[in-house]
C-alpha cells in the first residue's frame, strides 16, 4: 500500500542532496545542522497538546497526526524528511475480555510498519494500529489510515519532548510545557551555518568557490543570500550525503 508523503516526495523516496558538481556532489554533510538538534531540544507547546479519555477513565495527553506533520516541516523543513509504510498494512482479530463480566469480545483492528527518513539521522521506525469502528468500507479505510499516522507519530517520539515522547508511558508524565530558551543572535547563527557549509565541503575536497556554485545551482541563489530554514536543510543533507561516502569508503590496508 502507498502512503502519503509529508514532504512532496515520493512513497520512500529520500530528499535530494546539492546537485554535483564535475560529476561529483559538490556538499557531503553529516549529522543534523546545529539549528534542527536546537529545535529538537526544545519540549512542544502545551498548545498543541490534545487529550482524550481512555481506560480506566483516565485522562490522556496526545498529539494529533496533523501536529506531527507540521511540526516536522516546521523543524526538518519541507524537504528534509519523509516516510513511508513498510510490507503490509494488516488486519487483526484480538480477543478482549470483560473484568467484570468474563465476556469475550472480538476487536478487529489494523496494524502498520510507519519508516520515518530524515536528512542527516538513522531511519526511525514503529508500528501503528487503529482499530475498526464500523465494519464498513469507510470504517475500515478509517482504521487503515489511522493505523499509519499512530505508525507516523510513534517513529517520530524518538527524535524526542518535541515530538511527544514525555506524552508516553502509563503513568504518563503529562503535558510538556515550553521552557524558554535564551535568544539566538540570528546573525551569529547564519555565519554558523555558512561556515559549517564550507567545512563539509572542504572535507570532500571541494572550495569555497565550487560550494557557491553547487548552492547556486540549486536554489538560484548564494549562499549568503539563503534563508535560516534553506542553510539548515542543505547543512543536514550535506552531513547526510558525506556520512554514506564514508561508509562506503573501502577499509585502508593493514
Amino acid at each position: 500500500m502507498v502512503s502519503t508523503n509529508g514532504n512532496g516526495h515520493k512513497n520512500g523516496e529520500k530528499p535530494s542532496a546539492i546537485a554535483p558538481v564535475n560529476g561529483h556532489d559538490a556538499t557531503l554533510w553529516d549529522g543534523l545542522a546545529p539549528g534542527i538538534t536546537q529545535e529538537l531540544d526544545t519540549p512542544i507547546d502545551a498548545a498543541l497538546v490534545s487529550q482524550r479519555k481512555g481506560r480506566g477513565g483516565k485522562t490522556f495527553s496526545y498529539i494529533e497526526g496533523h501536529t506531527v506533520i507540521d511540526e516536522a516541516n516546521r523543524v526538518f523543513g519541507y524537504g528534509g524528511w519523509g516516510y513511508d509504510v513498510m510490507g503490509d498494512i494488516v488486519l487483526r482479530e484480538i480477543d478482549n475480555v470483560d473484568a467484570k463480566t468474563g465476556e469475550i469480545r472480538r476487536i478487529r483492528a489494523y496494524a502498520a510498519t510507519v519508516r520515518v527518513t530524515v536528512l542527516g539521522a538513522p531511519p526511525r521506525m514503529d508500528v501503528g494500529f487503529h482499530p475498526v469502528v464500523e465494519d464498513n468500507a469507510d470504517g475500515h479505510e478509517t482504521a487503515i489510515k489511522g493505523a499509519v499516522t499512530d505508525g507516523l507519530k510513534r517513529a517520530f517520539r524518538s527524535f524526542g519532548a518535541r515530538f511527544g515522547n514525555a506524552l508516553y508511558g502509563d503513568p504518563q508524565t503529562g503535558i510538556v510545557e515550553v521552557t524558554k530558551q535564551p535568544p539566538v543572535e540570528p546573525d551569529g547563527e547564519m555565519q554558523k551555518l555558512r561556515a559549517r557549509l564550507l567545512e563539509l565541503g572542504e572535507k570532500q575536497g571541494f572550495d569555497a568557490e565550487q560550494v557557491e556554485a553547487a548552492v547556486k545551482a540549486r536554489s538560484g541563489r548564494t549562499v549568503d543570500q539563503l534563508t535560516h530554514e534553506e542553510l539548515s536543510e542543505l547543512v543536514a543533507a550535506a552531513a547526510r550525503k558525506l556520512n554514506e561516502s564514508m561508509q562506503q569508503e573501502p577499509p585502508s590496508a593493514a
